[in-house]
């Protein structure tokens, strides 16, 4: 057997847990990160309301102030419940800045445009950090799992956070290429519908794509790479 195979087969670690319960307790911080599917619902629920009234009534106002009032309900449950407030309160944040702009310009694909700008900058962002071999990706989980950089010592994980950056990388230019068209021709219908669409089923698609990916590289041993750095720097 090669030392890379080797490397790569399934086994105990220094604490004693096996390769499937570290990749079980891997999976659940990445899923706790995020929120797990309430965090998901809570940042993603006032926007569809938003396009579903408004696409109904036409009612510019009514559209802003159920948005809001769904957030901020959703914020309301979770400090009763005394839970984490960072997904809820994200939410009602996003959702301000969206109905702020909608209402300072009278128009409604003004609810969209912090949207489409914010795919603009991610789109430049993660393509930046793959090419700069700093894959976002690997950046934002590393200290989410305990893994820090270790990852950058491990050429497989590389690979797997670098092709997971660029995967993410295309769905943003995805969303630009479809939505700041429709957004400067003013077709809010349309766009409320892409909105919908490349939102959250195409997120959670790619981000499914992404974990597999990620959860076939080997978890490195993230003890023995913080006891290595120190060593390096000696």
């Amino acid at each position: 057997m090669s030392a890379e195979a080797a490397a790569m087969t399934p086994g105990p670690d220094a604490d004693g847990q096996s390769h499937e319960e570290r990749l079980a307790a891997y999976e659940a911080s990445v899923f706790a990160a995020f929120g797990g599917r309430r965090g998901l619902a809570e940042v993603g629920l006032p926007s569809v309301l938003f396009i579903l009234v408004y696409g109904i009534t036409r009612n510019l106002t009514g559209a802003i102030w159920g948005a809001i009032a769904v957030a901020a309900v959703l914020s309301a449950v979770r400090v009763v419940k005394r839970d984490t407030l960072q997904h809820a309160l994200g939410g009602l944040f996003g959702v301000l800045v969206c109905a702020a702009v909608a209402h300072f310009s009278g128009q409604a694909k003004g609810f969209y445009l912090p949207g489409v700008l914010l795919n603009i900058g991610e789109a430049i962002l993660f393509s930046a950090s793959a090419l700069l071999r700093w894959p976002i990706v690997g950046v934002v989980l590393g200290p989410v799992t305990g893994e820090m950089m270790a990852w950058r010592q491990h050429p497989a994980r590389m690979r797997a956070f670098t092709l997971s950056t660029w995967m993410l990388a295309a769905m943003f230019v995805l969303r630009v290429c479809v939505e700041v068209p429709l957004y400067l021709s003013g077709q809010v219908d349309a766009l409320g519908v892409a909105k919908i669409v490349l939102g959250y089923p195409l997120y959670l698609a790619v981000a499914y794509c992404c974990w597999q990916v990620i959860r076939k590289a080997p978890l490195p041993d993230v003890k023995q790479a913080a006891d290595a750095a120190p060593e390096k720097e000696r």
